[in-house]
């Protein structure tokens, strides 16, 4: 695609958040302000437009306002899986990404500082629940005390992120001697193996806790833990093209085709476990998985199981996990998928389409009770139109640190 036209989808995708401001209810990254801020200050970085800067500092004070006069008196949880942990740290998150990726002369610490005693007894809640999940459990305050270290290299997230390593390795359940799996309590005890609630989860996290030398505890426990759950997704294989892992353990779960997406299906989970065995430097698995990869490289659009051009469900999300293996191994065949993927966003796009920049939704029509999601970083416009400016212009911040592979 030519540059111009890039350029116009991006504005258009600005003019629509812009006019729709007033629909974010939270101060998340996910689908509320502090995303909306993100894709401005990205905005600012490709076009140098001041009004774009002032739009994101605008949309820093609002979410800053909600975490302190409403989010902890009357909290406002769109889905199951929400929690105030998720979206508090989210905010956190989207502070330490904003000072430490971009040339502005901010410091957030004074706010980190008040978020981390909040999240320190939220985490502490959730590690007594047994919940690992990413949005309610341990993990979606985990990922901001790693983010928070990785920045600061703090013994006080340190000691947090020990405490939830300590709590993943006592609440696994044992299948057999050589596997292990957690289940998640939010989710009716359901077995999850996918990137955003299941062992892929779990395995991208405590790889992350090893590669960053965090853990003080019994570093052959905890690596011996993590094989075993690499373990028990790769004897969940199935023989079937495009669905080789089952959304769920159960022992009868009917093959069949698989979503792919970010947040579901073979590539997340084929992701953890890569990104695993070579910070390990394990070869047992090592080819299968590469062979399987290559496999799940060459699917094509199908829109049943891609929905649509987002981050979590749809071709962008597919774009940052393709180009992230390709930064990893230099291997071609990641490089023409990433491609591939980024082209398939404007599959999704009918340019006579008055709204949302001509994108579409499936769940627009079903989307009265959050108005939020179509405009939004993770589900709509919003993180689609940091995609299109990511690839546009390389220097760009990478993302991955707000993504689910964090």
């Amino acid at each position: 695609m030519k540059k111009l036209e890039l350029e116009e989808i991006i504005l258009a995708i600005e003019q629509e958040i812009n006019h729709n401001l007033h629909v974010f209810s939270d101060s998340s990254i996910e689908y509320g302000r502090m995303g909306g801020a993100i894709f401005y200050y990205y905005a600012f970085d490709y076009f140098k437009n001041d009004s774009f800067f002032s739009k994101g500092e605008f949309l820093i004070e609002k979410s800053i306002d909600y975490i302190s006069n409403q989010i902890f008196n009357n909290p406002s949880l769109k889905y199951k899986g929400d929690s105030v942990g998720f979206m508090l740290s989210s905010f956190g998150k989207g502070l330490l990404f904003i000072q430490n990726n971009f040339e502005f002369r901010y410091d957030f610490s004074s706010y980190c500082m008040e978020l981390n005693e909040v999240l320190y007894d939220i985490t502490k809640q959730t590690i007594n629940k047994k919940d690992h999940d990413y949005f309610c459990g341990t993990f979606s305050t985990g990922y901001y005390f790693l983010n928070h270290y990785k920045y600061n290299k703090d013994e006080f997230s340190k000691s947090i992120l020990n405490l939830i390593v300590k709590a993943v390795i006592k609440d696994k359940i044992i299948l057999n001697e050589e596997e292990v799996y957690w289940n998640s309590p939010t989710f009716n005890n359901s077995v999850y193996l996918g990137l955003s609630h299941g062992a892929a989860m779990i395995i991208n996290f405590l790889s992350k806790v090893i590669e960053f030398n965090i853990y003080v505890g019994d570093k052959k426990e905890l690596e011996d833990v993590l094989f075993k759950a690499i373990t028990f997704l790769i004897r969940r294989e199935r023989n079937y093209l495009d669905g080789y892992f089952p959304h769920t353990f159960i022992q009868d779960e009917k093959a069949s085709i698989t979503q792919l997406s970010m947040c579901y299906g073979d590539l997340g989970v084929l992701y953890a476990i890569s990104n695993a065995l070579r910070l390990l430097e394990i070869e047992n698995f090592d080819e299968r998985i590469n062979e399987l990869l290559i496999s799940t490289s060459k699917r094509r659009l199908n829109k049943n199981y891609t929905q649509d051009s987002s981050i979590l469900y749809g071709c962008s999300g597919l774009y940052y996990l393709y180009k992230d293996l390709y930064n990893r191994t230099n291997n071609e065949i990641y490089l023409e998928s990433y491609l591939y993927w980024f082209e398939c966003i404007f599959k999704f796009r009918d340019s006579q389409k008055k709204n949302l920049a001509g994108f579409q939704f499936e769940y627009e029509k079903f989307n009265e009770a959050d108005k939020s999601a179509t405009f939004s970083f993770y589900w709509g416009i919003g993180g689609i139109g940091i995609t299109l400016m990511k690839e546009g212009l390389a220097t760009l911040p990478d993302l991955n640190e707000l993504l689910l592979i964090g």
